[in-house]
């Protein structure tokens, strides 16, 4: 890369600009047409060529979303997203300031399916590319309804109307493999890293024929392959969301303006966070269709070597934030959603998480119990899965509390350190900041040769926090001696 920020892509020549601590940003970078008009809940198509050269310096609008998802965790404030659009199937690329070929990283952004942004302050690509010598690549993806609905099954007419939103995920990673080299990247070291929707999004592209051989590791932070609907589901939602909007078919979805549409999308699914993510739960996201997806989710390619974390307290922020609507009835209620997972004895196993937790409280018992349910057990089940299949496959817990006991680790902490914000939480203290080093470092290692520096999974992680640099995951208690067998996020 010269000083003079121009790149030919495949597309045409773009024009980027520098950055204060190195190397250029290039923002806005079109990977697929404008999904609007007739490309309303269409695959992806091939975006249109340019003459000249085009501007790359402002990022593109967020997907369009529910404002009321566009509120932040009280704990990461830069997550405010701003404006949005339906013509967002947009890139950004940041460069590293020396000569490549450098590793890549494509980041795929979290939030429930449903809201996120690939651009700052969301997704901080700068400052994850700063961190780890990667040339970084954010991209936007459909989100809610027009990213997740499945139409597949409504008729011939829309055929490939499903996973819209892993559609678009493998339309970017097809403009990386083709286009990354000009940017200083190695098209043949492209890491696919993700937290929460955008981890669950990875499992599934684990497993996708249309995105095999486009990536070569894969970082699923907060997320596995499980959570993933099945077409009679997927379909029963896409039906009750015509009738929340008054439609006979799916063909007024062409025309229905778009806030009517978000409105109708939050009213078809389940808004409690525990009980959309539970077997029987109903969401935006994966579906299994048969076709884009024609395997369950369970193993991933076993060519492709993984790092997965967790965090401690991954259901702590969610409690916080949903207040009193959050807490169990009784305890018969809890006992119910034990039982959605498998548990034969949910008496039993809800007086283990007493044990485990220390808490009599049928709040913090529920969100114990769902951050194993939803992230813990699920991605350690993968990681031994994927090594005692042959792959690689490495493991992390935090357990570091940046904004406090009372948060703990929790469901989202690891922003806190790749995109480097503590400073914005004000904990930016040797402690905090050592792991956000340390992390980080795991992840460069990782992205670069496929090891983040320390032994595969064989049933214990590497803590970041803490006093111990290894743990038991999950721990040897009697919580893990009574978990069901099965997965605890089947298809739903």
């Amino acid at each position: 890369m010269t000083d003079t920020p121009l790149v030919d892509t495949t597309g045409g020549t773009l024009r980027g600009r520098p950055l204060p601590t190195g190397g250029h940003l290039f923002a806005g970078v079109p990977f697929a047409a404008p999904p609007v008009g007739g490309l309303r809940l269409r695959p992806p198509h091939p975006p249109a060529p340019w003459t000249g050269v085009r501007d790359a310096t402002r990022f593109a609008p967020a997907p369009e979303q529910s404002f009321a998802e566009k509120s932040t965790f009280p704990t990461f404030p830069t997550a405010l997203i701003e404006e949005t659009s339906e013509d967002c199937l947009y890139l950004n690329v940041w460069t590293q300031p020396a000569p490549g070929p450098h590793p890549v990283i494509l980041w795929i952004y979290g939030g429930g399916f449903e809201s996120g942004s690939a651009a700052p302050p969301y997704s901080d690509g700068a400052a994850l590319a700063r961190l780890t010598g990667a040339v970084v690549v954010t991209a936007n993806y459909r989100l809610g309804a027009l990213g997740w609905l499945h139409l597949a099954d409504l008729g011939r007419t829309w055929e490939g109307s499903t996973n819209l939103g892993l559609q678009d995920q493998t339309a970017a990673l097809r403009w990386v493999r083709g286009n990354i080299a000009a940017f200083g990247g190695d098209p043949g070291n492209v890491t696919v890293a993700g937290q929460s929707a955008g981890a669950f999004s990875i499992g599934a592209l684990l497993t996708a024929p249309a995105a095999a051989g486009l990536f070569h590791k894969a970082i699923l932070q907060s997320g596995s392959t499980p959570r993933t609907l099945d077409r009679t589901t997927a379909t029963a939602l896409a039906e009750d969301l015509l009738t929340e909007l008054g439609l006979d078919d799916p063909q007024g979805l062409r025309t229905v303006p778009v806030q009517r549409l978000l409105a109708a999308q939050t009213a078809v699914v389940s808004r409690d966070m525990g009980t959309r993510g539970l077997p029987g739960g109903r969401a935006w996201g994966v579906v299994h269709d048969g076709v884009f997806l024609p395997d369950v989710p369970r193993l991933a390619s076993l060519d492709v070597p993984l790092l997965i974390g967790a965090d401690r307290d991954e259901f702590r922020v969610f409690q916080t934030i949903s207040g009193d609507a959050f807490r169990p009835a009784d305890e018969g209620a809890l006992h119910a959603e034990l039982r959605r997972v498998g548990a034969t004895d949910p008496a039993r196993l809800l007086d283990a998480y007493r044990t485990r937790t220390g808490t009599a409280d049928l709040a913090g018992l529920r969100a114990a119990f769902l951050g194993d349910a939803l992230y813990r057990v699920p991605g350690a089940r993968l990681a031994r899965a994927q090594v005692a299949a042959g792959g690689r496959a490495f493991h992390y817990l935090i357990v570091d509390e940046p904004c406090g006991p009372d948060l703990g680790a929790f469901h989202g902490v690891d922003l806190l350190y790749v995109f480097d914000k503590l400073a914005q939480v004000g904990a930016e203290t040797p402690e905090h900041c050592r792991v956000r080093d340390e992390l980080a470092a795991a992840w460069r290692d990782f992205a670069a040769h496929g090891d983040p520096g320390w032994a595969p999974y064989d049933g214990n992680s590497r803590a970041f926090g803490g006093t111990s640099a290894m743990l038991a995951e999950p721990p040897e208690d009697e919580v893990t001696a009574l978990w069901p067998a099965e997965d605890a996020s089947p298809v739903r």
